[in-house]
């Protein structure tokens, strides 16, 4: 499904405007601003993850270079749906079975290695010797999962750290991945999540999550890009981002720029109204915006701008992170060409 952004505001607002040229949202190529360093404690045995970076050499033999990682898989599936769920072990985790599986170079069956690259929003299977704290620094995309219908789909989620969702505040509003069936990795089994209204989920991890039929959802707060997951700078359209409150409950979304705002300087369009007239202004997108709560269902386009007159070099970037007061956590790279402006 398409969402018409131009129509969003009086196509008045459409030039630019207050001196403040327009921007679109793209993934930038590995650069320090649109950079994160994700933390993951890895136990012996094997881990369920979830890599939310592009390491900056994605290679798997330098990425777990001096770590106790000797196995990683990555679960592409056969063709079929996935409706039993075995046991992490070196004789079910293999290319027949649906995964691509890098080994360390130390291991005798390092020649099967199959798994080449890792990259942001993937799923993946990890056998630590020991246990390790893996920081991996690398690019950070908006994740999309695409749910396999009438299947397990091994997932994992943004979510913030601090304070992340229970399954249930995070599946709520998904029919199709009701009645719960969720197992998360413990001591090298898969295990049923019993309670899944108390049971909070936890940043990095993978769970295998059954979805029946088909269905988009991505969490309690949807985060679409104009088009997809790119979009070129061009100083005359509009371009921004739809926020969709997908829960029956209100729901708090706070943008927050962790760089400063002399990398990039934005802003961000917001109607105002007075007794006679309605319009559009410009407004500087401070270090964190708390926006207007989001009612039940409710959808709204965010639009972004950028203060070509503030920029100190022709092309920058910097990383956004959107999250919501249920713990849910998006980062969006942002870049600007002000050649294009």
């Amino acid at each position: 499904m398409t969402h018409n952004y131009q129509h969003a505001l009086p196509q008045v607002f459409l030039p630019k405007m207050f001196g403040v040229a327009f921007i679109c949202l793209t993934f930038a190529a590995a650069r320090a601003d649109t950079a994160r360093t994700q933390t993951i404690n890895l136990h012996t045995g094997w881990n369920a993850v979830y890599l939310q970076v592009t390491p900056s050499n994605a290679a798997p033999n330098t990425c777990f270079q001096g770590t106790p990682v000797t196995i990683a898989a990555l679960y592409g599936g056969n063709g079929s749906s996935v409706q039993y769920i075995q046991n992490p072990n070196t004789n079910t985790i293999t290319q027949n079975n649906g995964w691509t599986v890098w080994y360390a170079p130390s291991r005798p069956d390092a020649f099967l290695t199959s798994f080449f690259a890792l990259n942001a929003n993937t799923a993946l299977l990890l056998y630590s010797q020991s246990n390790y704290v893996w920081s991996v620094t690398g690019t950070a995309a908006l994740g999309l999962v695409t749910w396999k219908p009438n299947s397990f789909n091994l997932a994992g989620f943004a979510l913030d750290p601090r304070s992340p969702p229970t399954f249930d505040q995070f599946f709520s509003a998904s029919p199709a991945h009701q009645p719960y069936r969720i197992y998360r990795l413990a001591n090298d089994q898969w295990v049923q999540v019993a309670n899944a209204k108390t049971t909070q989920m936890l940043s990095g991890e993978a769970c295998w999550i059954y979805c029946t039929g088909s269905s988009a959802y991505q969490g309690p707060l949807t985060v679409q890009l104009q088009s997809g997951s790119s979009a070129l700078v061009n100083g005359t359209d509009l371009c921004g981002i739809l926020l969709a409150n997908n829960t029956a409950n209100p729901l708090n979304v706070t943008m927050s720029n962790p760089t400063s705002r002399s990398v990039l300087p934005l802003a961000f369009l917001l109607n105002a109204v007075t007794p006679t007239n309605v319009f559009t202004g410009a407004y500087d997108l401070p270090a964190t915006y708390n926006m207007p709560t989001f009612e039940a269902s409710e959808k709204r386009g965010f639009w972004l701008a950028l203060r070509p007159e503030l920029m100190t070099t022709t092309n920058a970037t910097t990383l956004l992170e959107i999250t919501t007061d249920i713990g849910t956590q998006y980062w969006l790279p942002v870049t600007a060409n002000q050649s294009e402006l």
